[in-house]
Formats: C-alpha cells, sequence, structure tokens
C-alpha cells in the first residue's frame, strides 16, 4: 500500500527541525513512534497556523511541497484540514483526516506490529468518532482547545491565583473512577489472578488499576493525551501544582515515563512570544462533575435527568406556529427528479441492497429510498453538465450503498464519499475494488476536516444536526444539495450552526418551543399509532425552517415526500437548487 502523510508547517527552510500546530504535533509523535518507512512524509508550508506552535524533530526523509498538491496523485489531500494520510489501497483511492484517525491508521501501517497494541482491545481504541465518543472528543478536540486557549491567553499575569483548565480536571476525576472496557472481566481475572470473578461483580469493585488513561495499559489515547498535559505542566502549570492539585494526572505522567518512547513524545520546543507565569495557588471548578470519560458510565445517564416532551407541551409549541406568520411549506406532490428513467435491473447485483446482507423487506425499503435520492441528484448533475466534471460529495456515506450508485448511473461525474466510521468505508473499498470503479474518492473523515470544493452535495438520513451541517458545507461551496433528514430530536445549536436556521423562525418560535416540535417529529410510527399524523406535521414545520433558510441563501428549494411514503418513517426530501450556478 502506498500512502503518504501530509502536514503544515510554518516553514519552508527546513533543516533538522519543523514548526508545527499543536494537532500536527500529535500526529507526528504516532509517525515517529512508529516503524513506518513505507509512509512518505511530505510537507506543506503555510504562513497561518493557528498558534501555539511548536518546534519538533523532522526526519531527514522527507519531501517539500509548494502550497497544496496539485496533481493527480495527492489533489484529493485538498478536500480535507491536514494533517492527512493519502493511501492508494490497491487501486482504490482514500484520504484519512483527524487526529485519531490518522493516528490509528499510521499505527496499522506500521512495519512493527508491536505497535498494535496501542489500539487496545479488537483494535477499537479511539475508533470513534468525536460527534458520538465523548472520550474521542476529549483527546483529540477538547485537550488540544484547551491546550490552545490557555497558551493563547497571555494576559492574566497579574493574578494570584488561576482557575486549572476544566478539562485537566475532567481528567483527574476521570482516573479516579473504576475502568469500564469491553472486556473488563477477562481483565479483572488476568491483573487480579483470580479466574473465579464472576460477571456479576459490580466493575466498582473490580479494582481494576487504573495506571493508564483506559485501563491497566497503555494504548493510543495515552500517546495523544501526553503532550497536551505535559505542555500545560511545563508553561503555565508547575510540578508542584500537579503534584497537589491533581495527583492521579501527575502519577499517569510518572508512569509514561516507563514507555520506550517517551522521550520521542515529548522532544518538542513550544514557540510563544511572551513567557508563562507559574502560580503557586490554583482554583478547581466546583461545578465539574466527578464522573469518568466513559461513554458507558452510568453515572452519564440517569434517569431522573432525562426530559420527556409531554403532549401538552407540544400542543403549546404547535398553537405558537399556528398563531404566529410562519408559513409551513406544503410538500410537492412529486419527489424532484421522479421523471428521470431508472430501472434496477440495469444495476449491478452488488449495488443492490439485496445483494447484501439486508433482509428482504428491508432491502425493498432501501432500494425505494436509495431510488429517490438517486434520481434527484442525476437530474441535478445534468443541470450542471456545462460545468466539466462535477464533484458530488455523499456526507455520511456509510458503506457507500448511494454514493456508489451513483458513481455507476454518473461515470463521468467524481464521486466523494466522506464518512467517520473505518469499519463502513473498509466495506465501501472493498466493492469499489469488485466493481471496478475509478471514480470514487473515499474521505475518513467528520464534516470539520471536509473542506473540500464540490458541486452537488447529497445525504441520506445524516442525523439530527448532521443534515443541517451538511446543508451549510453545500451553501458555503454554493454547490446543489439533495437531503433527506433523520433523528429530528438530535438537533441541537453547536459552534458551527444555531436554531431554528432561518430569520422567520427566529423572529416567531423560541428555541425551547422548536426543539419540543424536532422531539415531536421523531414519533412517526405506524398509521394506527396516534401521535404518528402530529410527528409529520412537526417534520414538515423542522424541514420548512430549512427550507426558508436556503431559500434566504439563494437556493430554489423543494420540499417532498419520497414514494412510496412507506419506505421510511423519515420520508422527508429537501432539494436545493443553487440559483448562482
Amino acid at each position: 500500500m502506498a500512502a503518504t502523510l501530509y502536514i503544515n508547517t510554518n516553514s519552508d527552510n527546513i533543516h533538522d527541525t519543523l514548526e508545527v500546530d499543536l494537532e500536527t504535533l500529535l500526529v507526528l509523535n504516532v509517525y515517529k513512534i512508529c516503524d513506518i518507512g513505507n509512509i512518505k512524509l511530505e510537507i506543506i508550508p503555510k504562513k497561518d497556523l493557528e498558534k501555539p506552535l511548536f518546534k519538533t524533530k523532522c526526519d531527514s526523509n522527507v519531501t517539500i511541497g509548494e502550497g497544496r498538491p496539485h496533481n493527480t496523485q495527492s489533489e484529493m489531500v485538498n478536500y480535507v484540514k491536514l494533517p492527512a494520510l493519502v493511501q492508494d489501497i490497491q487501486g482504490s483511492k482514500s484520504i484519512v483526516a483527524g487526529i485519531c484517525s490518522v493516528a490509528r491508521q499510521l499505527i496499522k501501517c506500521s512495519l512493527d506490529n508491536n505497535a498494535l497494541f496501542l489500539l487496545g482491545f479488537r483494535e477499537s481504541c479511539l475508533a470513534a468518532c468525536s460527534e458520538s465518543s465523548i472520550w474521542t472528543k476529549f483527546c483529540e478536540v477538547d485537550m488540544v482547545s484547551t491546550v490552545r486557549n490557555v497558551l493563547n491567553d497571555v494576559n492574566e499575569n497579574n493574578a494570584t491565583k488561576l482557575l486549572i483548565p476544566d478539562d485537566l480536571v475532567r481528567f483527574e476525576y476521570h482516573m479516579q473512577q473504576p475502568v469500564r472496557m469491553h472486556n473488563v472481566y477477562k481483565v479483572a481475572r488476568d491483573t487480579q489472578k483470580d479466574k473465579s470473578i464472576k460477571s456479576t461483580v459490580p466493575i466498582s469493585e473490580l479494582n481494576i488499576p487504573h495506571c493508564y488513561s483506559e485501563g491497566p495499559a497503555m494504548t493510543l489515547a495515552d500517546i495523544i493525551l501526553l503532550p497536551s498535559i505535559i505542555t500545560l505542566m511545563s508553561s503555565k502549570y508547575s510540578e508542584e501544582i500537579f503534584m497537589k492539585y491533581l495527583p492521579l494526572t501527575y502519577q499517569w505522567i510518572q508512569k509514561m515515563k516507563d514507555f520506550d518512547g517517551y522521550q520521542k513524545l515529548v522532544e518538542f520546543n513550544l514557540n510563544i512570544d511572551e513567557a508563562i507565569v507559574n502560580y503557586d495557588e490554583c482554583l478547581i471548578n466546583q461545578e465539574i462533575k466527578k464522573e469518568s470519560l466513559y461513554t458507558s458510565d452510568p453515572n452519564r445517564y440517569k434517569p431522573t435527568n432525562r426530559i420527556y416532551t409531554k403532549q401538552n407541551d407540544i400542543e403549546s409549541a404547535l398553537n405558537i406556529i399556528q398563531s404566529s406568520a410562519i408559513s409551513i411549506i406544503e410538500n410537492s406532490d412529486e419527489p424532484f427528479g421522479t421523471e428521470v428513467e431508472f430501472n434496477w435491473e440495469d444495476i449491478p447485483m452488488m449495488l443492490r441492497p439485496e445483494g447484501g446482507a439486508l433482509p428482504k423487506k428491508r432491502s425493498k425499503r432501501k432500494e425505494e429510498q436509495l431510488e429517490n435520492l438517486a434520481r434527484a441528484v442525476v437530474k441535478l448533475a445534468k443541470i450542471g453538465k456545462t460545468n466539466g466534471n462535477i464533484k458530488i460529495v455523499d456526507f455520511c456515506s456509510g458503506s457507500g450503498h448511494l454514493g456508489l450508485l451513483l458513481a455507476h448511473l454518473l461515470p463521468d461525474c467524481t464521486i466523494i464519499l466522506v464518512e467517520n466510521k473505518e469499519k463502513s468505508l473498509e466495506r465501501a473499498l472493498d466493492r469499489i475494488k469488485s466493481l471496478n470503479l475509478s471514480n470514487v474518492i473515499v474521505v475518513q473523515s467528520n464534516l470539520d476536516y471536509f473542506q473540500g470544493s464540490f458541486d452537488i452535495g447529497v445525504s441520506l438520513h445524516a442525523c439530527g444536526v448532521a443534515t443541517d451541517l451538511v446543508m451549510q458545507s453545500c451553501i458555503d461551496n454554493r454547490a446543489h444539495f439533495v437531503c433527506c433528514p433523520c433523528c429530528y430530536g438530535g438537533i441541537h445549536d453547536c459552534y458551527h450552526l444555531k436554531f431554528p436556521r432561518s430569520v422567520e423562525f427566529q423572529e416567531g418560535v423560541q428555541v425551547a418551543d422548536y426543539l419540543k416540535i424536532a422531539h415531536a417529529a421523531d414519533q412517526t410510527h405506524d398509521k394506527e399509532n396516534a401521535k404518528t399524523s402530529q410527528g409529520y406535521h412537526c417534520m414538515d414545520i423542522v424541514d420548512s425552517d430549512r427550507w426558508l433558510y436556503a431559500k434566504s441563501c439563494g437556493y430554489d428549494v423543494f420540499l417532498s415526500k419520497l414514494k412510496p411514503e412507506t419506505c421510511t418513517p423519515k420520508n422527508n426530501m429537501l432539494v436545493g437548487i443553487c440559483l448562482d450556478n
């Protein structure tokens, strides 16, 4: 397998050191400790890297590029934020972005199989994406953000006390909690040397040592977290403060020194413009919960903390909509693109849901869903034929049911699968090879890391806010879109965007009432259920907000139901045609 690791550096005059941002430093550390001489390292100079910057040793066997690549072999790196790993797997083009995903792939590519222990039980360490995993988000987003915020804020030097960053405290509390692992009872029997331990014993009584961040053994999570925490200890917080306020974190650092590659992980220097003052006394935010960072920690999901939307709350929110000046968009009688010819008999069996492992009834519904979206995309592609090679992004693509179908139907277009689940994309790559599809690019990345330009964006059942992120990415690129939303109750504000989306809804509906309607939109069960009709009405309300927002951004927008409507309870389809094109 041919592969190249692309990184940004602050300088184009490279000798034996590189000046890089924190994300790149974390990935380079994994590159250093693994025997991966089969992976090239290409450096792309970039002058506007986000501070703080770090100087780290550089392998002399590197290639220095001139800006973003433009050659056919590696231009796909332009679709994502660096660092990124571009691979040619038996002729299929693939790119991996994101700290944890790139680090995992580097370890898998290592010529030294001993490095695989860092991936933990069944190679599952940090496999889940940051959107769904508290732990992955903590390692590659939260701690990186904390280091950046602390070191870039140099205006507190007159203070006599300093608040310890919340994420450092969260890690300390995490280390206080019982270890939770997939194979926790087997680990307990091995560490306690007691084969009689039964799975009925509470996890809190197993006494598994929490030596490392995920338990008794070091994993990739420790490798990624160490530079961030060492940076905080060596810059703004003294070793004494760690010993006093963060004793378990301090013990973890000492334990990490036993790792053979420890020196490679800490061979960097901070490049900061102003000296950082150490404080003798610190404060801890008392509102931080003493809980672990394990998603499976039951303390995170106390039933008493759950909020269930009551029927009278939903009716009150619906009355507000009805009494406002907001117009609910009526569904079109026919889905967009319904006139486009399509015949499953002309499609290779491997591209049909029935050719997979789906049950017959489910595969039929999947066929109907795919056909609706495929017709819409094909029609949009014909609209943009004059633009040359059209790039179509299948967001949240899974194993490529929709994207690979489009690649077959539109051989002159480039199809980009964007998915953050590694296993799903492995299945997609197998199918691409078997079908000999040459117009597909595979991107293992979440929406945060994807930044490529494209002409059409499509998503089938992107959950909750993901649909809105897809639409926003399309709007930012002035690209057409086809979206079939899902999991309306998963809608929530994030740093990318706020709800409601449109000015009309923002002026007429409070956020709390909007979210009640979104929650009720998931109550689309069978026809006999009393709440189904209400659920579909709530779906239309939320999608009307999306319709109005896209309209205000210069789009001609179509809202319709998939045909037949029984193919899925989440059967709304939004199609946006950018009027700039």
